[in-house]
């Protein structure tokens, strides 16, 4: 059983990362007009047909792991959970309004930071 979930799990995943990419973070070629009709184009084209993923970043940590690569920030103050998540809820919502339809979540990666964080207080 071991090595049949190690054969279903062993495929590469999605690296989260920021949109557009980087390459398009230029104001002589790209817009917000642009980057809001290149959202709604890709939203159209996954959505109805096999659903969206989202990735969302919990940039907070008690401590600091050595190979962390990613944008967190070290705290064992829990109060700035609840306002943070307002802000992705806010976030969310300023998207749906962009959209025609309601999004069809297929995936949601948490990362950041630790996604436990928001779960675990010491």
């Amino acid at each position: 059983m071991a090595i049949s979930l190690l054969q279903k799990y062993n495929v590469p995943g999605p690296r989260y990362t920021s949109y557009p990419t980087v390459p398009y973070w230029d104001d002589d070629h790209f817009s917000s007009k642009a980057w809001i009709d290149t959202l709604k184009k890709s939203f159209g084209e996954t959505n109805a047909t096999e659903g969206i993923s989202l990735y969302i970043h919990l940039p907070f940590c008690e401590s600091m792991c050595t190979f962390c690569g990613c944008h967190k920030r070290i705290t064992k103050n829990h109060s700035v959970e609840h306002p943070y998540i307002a802000a992705v809820l806010k976030e969310w919502k300023l998207y749906c309004a962009l959209f025609d339809e309601t999004p069809i979540i297929k995936e949601i990666h948490l990362g950041g930071g630790t996604p436990t964080f928001f779960l675990f207080k010491t």
